[in-house]
């Protein structure tokens, strides 16, 4: 799958009628901290504030898909901000998984294949972008 394809499947599911970013991204949150309960510690204990960070960051990540420039210098900054509280490359690997199986419920009939292979390339790219999987 190439990266505008990719790119379009993304935006296509952030701009569904089913993506309801306000329940989307608590139930990211509780599949994350269900499948990697260590990183519950290294979050605040805030969840409103933390899910409103997730919101900005994913509005902003959006808005500047078209932007390398742009989107790089936001990854970039998230990269350092969760690298200082100590997040790993296999945390990051559950926020992946998390982050799937939680579009996976919201979007329901519109989930399929292709979106999980967008959504993983995707969050990937996030990933090295953020200077996760360093190695890879």
């Amino acid at each position: 799958m190439d990266a505008s394809h990719c790119r379009a499947l993304v935006l296509q599911s952030l701009e569904s009628d089913r993506m309801d970013l306000e329940a989307f991204i608590p139930a990211f949150y509780r599949t994350f901290f269900e499948l990697c309960p260590e990183a519950r510690a290294i979050f605040p204990d805030d969840t409103a504030r933390l899910e409103a960070k997730m919101l900005a960051s994913l509005t902003h990540m959006a808005e500047a898909l078209e932007h390398n420039e742009r989107l790089d210098a936001i990854l970039s900054k998230l990269g350092q901000q969760h690298r200082s509280m100590e997040i790993s490359d296999f945390h990051f690997e559950d926020f992946i998984k998390s982050f799937t199986a939680a579009l996976a419920d919201t979007l329901g009939p519109e989930w399929n294949e292709e979106c999980h292979r967008a959504w993983t390339r995707f969050l990937e790219f996030i990933g090295k972008r953020m200077n996760f999987f360093a190695t890879a």
